[in-house]
């Protein structure tokens, strides 16, 4: 088994060390890190991988922030063209693992080969016993998805692996021989929020198996890059991409919330909600630049 990670890095001079910590010390050593830099303008991050990674990593440095999404679809495109690599590991930098993480998911890609794509339990780094993520699920009603235990004391006892239908890419793993196949990738307009879910529900439509094991943890520096879910980047984005995904799946169930909220947001001011809502309403799908053939 080889594993190709995939990891977006964009203001990330204040969790770099911690991922580049937890990188070395893994116990499994047949995988590559492919850095994508968004932070086009700043040194400090390949400076310090250049000088503190000592595991096999390629750096690519973009001309413009393209997002998190197209991001990720260089990884993509960049491991499934060497078909040595077995499984595409979508990893955050700000997060930070124990030396045994990428060991374990290969000994449960091993012995549950129905597996097709798995997502570990998530943390909040502080504090540590607070979960983020212990399954989740893709919600019509929502518009979204919801993480299962989010925000609760850790009080799954069980070691069974379950089905989910949606998990964010923070960490997951992925057959690449599956995604090669079936040509997915991530929707580059959404930029950043909102990416994970639409890929997931990609994922499911082309019949992956997707399973999330509570015998593999992170802890997660959440929001590191963005400011936070109050932040006007995060508003602008969740809400625009809402919105954008329901008017795509003509989900009624958001379209009739997206009527009550425009109302709302008016009323209150909410100039940022506003442009959001408008901004949904004129985006068109935005093709990846480059496909990986079969």
């Amino acid at each position: 088994m080889k594993i190709g990670i995939v990891t977006v890095l964009f203001k990330s001079d204040n969790v770099i060390d911690g991922f580049i910590d937890s990188m070395n010390a893994q116990t499994f050593e047949n995988f590559h890190i492919l850095f994508v830099e968004n932070d086009v303008a700043n040194p400090h991050c390949e400076r310090v991988i250049d000088e503190m990674l000592t595991t096999p990593f390629t750096f690519v440095r973009n001309y413009e922030n393209t997002g998190v999404a197209a991001g990720n679809n260089q990884g993509i495109d960049f491991f499934l063209c060497d078909r040595s690599y077995t499984h595409l590991l979508f990893l955050n930098n700000d997060i930070e693992v124990d030396p045994d993480f990428l060991q374990k998911h290969v000994q449960i890609l091993q012995l549950h080969p129905e597996v097709d794509a798995l997502a570990p339990k998530m943390f909040y780094y502080k504090p540590e016993d607070k979960v983020w993520y212990a399954g989740g699920k893709l919600s019509y009603l929502k518009g979204g998805s919801r993480h299962f235990g989010h925000n609760k004391p850790d009080r799954l006892t069980t070691d069974a692996l379950y089905r989910v239908d949606y998990a964010p890419t923070c960490s997951l793993i992925v057959k690449t021989w599956q995604l090669r196949k079936a040509g997915i990738r991530m929707w580059e307009e959404l930029f950043v929020y909102y990416d994970d879910t639409v890929f997931c529900h990609e994922l499911n439509q082309a019949g992956f198996r997707m399973y999330f094991t509570p015998t593999i943890r992170l802890r997660h520096k959440i929001s590191s890059s963005t400011g936070g879910s109050k932040s006007d980047f995060s508003r602008y984005f969740m809400t625009r991409n809402w919105l954008y995904w329901g008017l795509k799946r003509r989900n009624y169930a958001v379209l009739t919330s997206a009527l009550a909220l425009s109302g709302f947001h008016f009323v209150a001011r909410n100039k940022i909600e506003i442009r959001a809502m408008r901004d949904a309403l004129q985006m068109t799908r935005a093709l990846p630049q480059q496909a990986v053939a079969d």
